[in-house]
């Protein structure tokens, strides 16, 4: 805290954290330029778009599990030291967006009328 009772020492990590999630929300809305290399948060992005045009409950648990295996990946590679790692919040942010994007599908593919099957 300077003399007047402000947290200058802490504005800059404050400020970043928002700028790691606000651009995270960003790319997962489409805003933006389109990633130029494929890496872990290029692929949850497309896994997004995925979920969009599932189907079926089947390719949704398959989503999940693509999910939780890039998820647990990174975070291994953070608790190993690893910079190439994506951070945490980041990892978080889009976690959070692909769950809310799988339970809405769901919603909506439990709400589709049965078609009936012709023989």
């Amino acid at each position: 805290m300077d003399e007047y009772g402000n947290w200058i020492y802490l504005t800059p990590m404050v400020l970043g954290g928002i700028a790691t999630v606000l651009a995270a929300g960003w790319k997962f809305l489409g805003i933006g330029n389109p990633p130029t290399s494929e890496g872990p948060l290029d692929t949850l992005y497309a896994l997004g778009r995925r979920i969009r045009k599932v189907d079926s409950e089947a390719e949704l648990s398959d989503i999940e599990e693509e999910i939780d295996d890039i998820l647990k990946e990174q975070r291994a590679k953070s608790a190993a030291g690893d910079e190439s790692a994506v951070d945490d919040a980041t990892l978080n942010v889009a976690a959070h967006r692909l769950e809310g994007l799988i339970h809405d599908r769901r919603a909506m593919l439990a709400k589709r009328p049965a078609v009936a099957s012709v023989a």
